[in-house]
């Protein structure tokens, strides 16, 4: 399947923060921007914009911006082997290939799955073995069908938790022994044991509550220190976790609805966001930032 893509040119615009200085907002007209990283061999930021059925891909010292469309609803991307990155689609697992644009499918997760459900949220596992991906009830009347599940990079699939409305969150610790993972509908996150080696996880247990007030937590990240990155998607923040659950810091952003963090090179810290359905955008809604974040 081809995936047609195009490019243009795109410039930021700079704005100074109290607290966090220089924030770069990057004009890149997402609906639901989600799944950035930080691919350092290019210097080039990817990531997706659910609802836009698109890979995109940012290389800020160029000021190029590439769009891949793709024929369906696009959850999650990691980057992959051999050129390519690696899709939660909406309800299969797939491989775009970034020079030719061909789409292949590597498997698919509909018998494990509702009809109303599409996959959301997805990484790459620490030693690259694995790519472990969320489910969620994609109806207005959300239900816990979603799931958590295990992809092998031939496409054996495990399931390692059920009953979440929205799976999102997920990460690793540094020693890739801890995987954390989050339900967005409920506000709450979790961890849980995790051995890389076979690609299964122990029983989850809570780690944090984020009300709406707080920022309901959407994707994640985990620094070198292990903590806990979470963008508060209710509260236009990031709310950073220390490795027993506390929040040790916010940050507020002047987007609404952040989705999740990705440190790119230096001290970059690249956040997506989304614009919900009779906002009015402004011109950080659906933007990409790019913040400076010592660490």
């Amino acid at each position: 399947m081809h995936a047609p893509q195009s490019s243009e040119s795109v410039a930021p615009s700079v704005q100074q923060h109290p607290g966090i200085g220089t924030i770069e907002v990057w004009p890149v007209g997402n609906r639901v921007g989600e799944s950035p990283a930080w691919h350092a061999g290019e210097q080039a930021l990817y990531w997706i914009d659910v609802r836009g059925q698109q890979v995109l891909r940012l290389e800020p010292a160029r000021q190029r911006l590439t769009r891949w469309q793709l024929p369906e609803v696009v959850g999650a991307l990691a980057l992959w082997d051999g050129g390519t990155v690696r899709l939660a689609l909406q309800q299969r697992i797939g491989d775009l290939d970034l020079q030719t644009d061909l789409l292949r499918s590597v498997c698919s997760l509909a018998p494990h799955e509702p009809p109303g459900n599409r996959l959301n949220d997805g990484k790459r596992s620490p030693s690259g073995r694995w790519f472990v991906v969320g489910s969620m009830d994609d109806r207005a009347d959300k239900q816990a069908s979603g799931g958590l599940y295990c992809v092998g990079d031939g496409g054996a699939v495990r399931r390692l938790h059920a009953g979440l409305v929205v799976a999102n969150g997920i990460a690793w610790s540094p020693d890739a022994c801890t995987l954390y993972f989050s339900d967005s509908f409920r506000g709450q996150v979790w961890h849980a044991a995790w051995n890389e080696a076979e690609g299964t996880m122990g029983k989850p247990r809570p780690f944090a509550d984020l009300g709406e007030a707080e920022g309901r937590p959407d994707g994640a990240q985990v620094d070198a220190t292990g903590r806990y990155w979470s963008a508060g998607v209710s509260a236009g923040a990031l709310n950073i976790l220390a490795p027993d659950g506390t929040r040790q810091a916010r940050i507020a952003l002047p987007c609404r609805a952040p989705t999740m963090c990705a440190f790119g090179a230096a001290n970059d810290l690249w956040v997506t966001s989304l614009v919900r359905p009779g906002w009015e955008p402004t011109a950080h809604d659906g933007a990409v930032l790019r913040l400076q974040i010592p660490r």
